[in-house]
């Protein structure tokens, strides 16, 4: 059985982390030995990984900063290890990644994963777009490049990275856990104070430039001066904190950050992902097979996620997001189940977590490792 080594940024809530988790959890675990190897702390998912019987190393550095004792530390846990495959995850991981291969593992695959798409390069830390450029030159270096995002696969190779190299796979998705539940919406309805004809919008996410919050606030607010029926529902830590003063409170509920998300989510009657940068957002596939109708920017991956059950609109663009919210808001009630059915046999056909797995399986025995 190969051993992988997993380097990762961090462990906090995010969707690379959870794609990592979701794979080693979902079953990889049964074709390869994983460790994962976090270089700031064990965040969200350190425990979790543990407890699905993965062995998880933190290397405790500053955010951004791959300093000399914590690269020290990177290559005294690798070269414990020995691994066969060295799996980059992020720009930071794969960059440690590379420097694990070249100083104490040089007989190992390297393969990196790249996890977002350069629409908002220009928003982007200095550090992180000197990370990028740093990436062309070393991904020749790199034997395989895991793209989420197909998108980000057609951007990177553009910009310079290693076209021979890249493999497009997706983030897959638990369908037993991520699944419609026909009491969701009374339920959640009832928590919130909700009468029953409420429409339920919802947002999952955390507070950062890439998913844009302004955007939404902004198309809400619109929309609820013509529907009084409607009422957003935001999930997600510090996000009232970061929302604007002329947001009507009583038309919005922040739950901040929750653990019970498969239970809330398919309560929604619409999902709204307002994002000026994504790479494959996976709140709008957990939404999808809740069988909850989207409403999507077009970053990312999304709009190729959404299909044809879904409203996808520009990046940045408020009005226009508005203006889609309220033909949701207004479709037939036939319309909006036969929506909801189509986004969950999407999810099932295309991005089933077992058939991803699958993927990284395969391309994991297909790689060289020494003798």
């Amino acid at each position: 059985m190969k051993r992988v080594t997993h380097i990762i940024t961090g462990l906090q809530v995010g969707g690379a982390e959870r794609a990592l988790y979701n794979i080693l959890a979902g079953g990889l675990q049964d074709y390869c030995h994983n460790q994962v190897v976090s270089l700031m702390d064990e965040g969200e998912y350190g425990p979790l990984l543990r407890e699905a019987g993965v062995e998880v190393h933190c290397l405790g550095m500053s955010p951004g900063r791959l300093g000399l004792a914590g690269a020290a530390k990177l290559l005294r846990v690798v070269r414990l290890q020995q691994p066969d495959i060295l799996q980059g995850w992020m720009y930071h991981g794969n960059l440690a990644a590379s420097l694990a291969r070249r100083l104490v593992a040089p007989r190992a695959t390297l393969s990196w994963n790249v996890r977002t798409s350069l629409e908002g390069l220009r928003d982007a830390k200095v550090f992180t777009r000197q990370l990028i450029r740093l990436g062309r030159r070393l991904s020749r270096g790199a034997d395989t490049i895991i793209y989420n995002s197909c998108k980000s696969r057609l951007q990177h190779e553009a910009d310079g990275y290693a076209a021979d190299r890249g493999r497009f796979i997706p983030n897959g998705f638990d369908t037993a856990h991520w699944r419609r539940d026909p009491e969701a919406k009374s339920s959640l309805a009832r928590m919130l104070g909700l009468s029953a004809d409420s429409k339920i919008i919802g947002f999952v996410g955390r507070v950062c430039a890439e998913k844009d919050l302004p955007n939404l606030f902004a198309a809400f607010e619109r929309v609820s001066l013509q529907h009084p029926e409607c009422h957003l529902v935001c999930v997600g830590g510090q996000i009232e904190e970061n929302a604007p003063p002329s947001l009507d409170r009583s038309r919005v509920t922040f739950l901040g950050q929750r653990s019970d998300i498969a239970r809330i989510m398919p309560g929604f009657d619409l999902f709204c992902l307002s994002s000026s940068t994504e790479g494959f957002p996976n709140v709008i596939g957990e939404a999808m097979a809740c069988g909850v109708p989207c409403i999507t920017t077009d970053a990312g991956d999304a709009a190729a996620i959404v299909g044809e059950t879904g409203w996808v609109v520009p990046t940045r663009d408020p009005v226009i997001l508005a203006r889609a919210l309220e033909e949701a808001l207004v479709s037939p009630n036939a319309e909006w189940l036969r929506r909801a059915e189509a986004a969950r046999l999407r999810i099932e056909t295309h991005y089933a977590l077992s058939a991803i797995v699958d993927q990284y399986a395969a391309l994991y025995r297909g790689l060289p490792c020494a003798a």
